[in-house]
């Protein structure tokens, strides 16, 4: 299973995927608190599926906006880091 962190026209989307089939999902508006939100949000995701970060195997970010922005900084900070721990 992988998570995918989309981010567009400031709403935020987790979505629990199993190959391109989408398992799950969490959205909410980006309110400028993605650094205090998306970690939580990401635990409940794998909770509500009876999940443990050692299932997913991969965590990735797709956007529609530009890179510049902090957002999507702080997720593929969030992902990248969840990728080099998470190396089977």
């Amino acid at each position: 299973m992988n998570i995918e962190i989309d981010i567009n026209d400031k709403k935020i989307k987790l979505l629990l995927k199993e190959g391109n089939r989408i398992i799950d999902s969490i959205f909410w508006k980006e309110d400028r608190n993605l650094s205090q939100k998306l970690l939580v949000e990401i635990d409940n995701l794998l909770t509500k599926n009876r999940l443990d970060s050692s299932d997913i195997k991969k965590m990735e970010v797709k956007t529609g906006i530009s890179e510049k922005f902090t957002t999507v900084r702080i997720a593929k900070v969030v992902a990248n880091t969840f990728n080099f721990f998470n190396k089977k």
